[in-house]
């Protein structure tokens, strides 16, 4: 974008370089191109009706076990973040073992409520092989944090 002197924006410049810029392809061109790609004649066609047709992604409405399946990898990924926490925590002299008991406590809770959503999930599949690994790591670290395996 040029600018002239006064500060004004130069209109026909600007012009001048999107009739350059503009494709070899006018809009009627264009037009011919996409009705003979559409296979129409052009002329207006009533639109086909869409009786008991499902948008899922549209709508907001998804099959059940896909709600449970994204929510469950959702909630999953969440734990995991917080364990990244807890690690970084733990690692941190700042953070008094005091401190950190409440993000345990956290995690132990969000562990419970995870469970059923991942034993809801098929065997087969592979998202809850990956968040019984994540449980079963928020249980041995608990577990080791309230044995007192980090005391120094």
């Amino acid at each position: 974008m040029k600018v002239s002197p006064t500060g004004s924006i130069v209109t026909a410049e600007i012009a001048a370089e999107k009739r350059k810029d503009s494709g070899s392809l006018s809009e009627s061109a264009f037009e011919t191109l996409l009705r003979k790609a559409v296979g129409g004649t052009g002329a207006d066609v009533p639109a086909k009706a869409l009786n008991n047709t499902i948008f899922p992604a549209v709508s907001g409405i998804l099959h059940p076990g896909a709600v449970s399946r994204m929510e469950t990898i959702g909630r999953a990924e969440k734990l995991l973040a917080v364990l990244d926490d807890y690690s970084s925590k733990l690692a941190d002299p700042r953070y008094s073992l005091r401190d950190i008991h409440e993000l345990v406590v956290g995690m132990e809770t969000e562990k419970d409520r995870l469970l059923p959503l991942m034993e809801s999930l098929p065997e087969s599949d592979a998202a809850r092989d990956l968040i019984n690994r994540i449980l079963v790591t928020v249980s041995v670290e608990s577990i080791k944090f309230n044995r007192g395996d980090y005391l120094t």
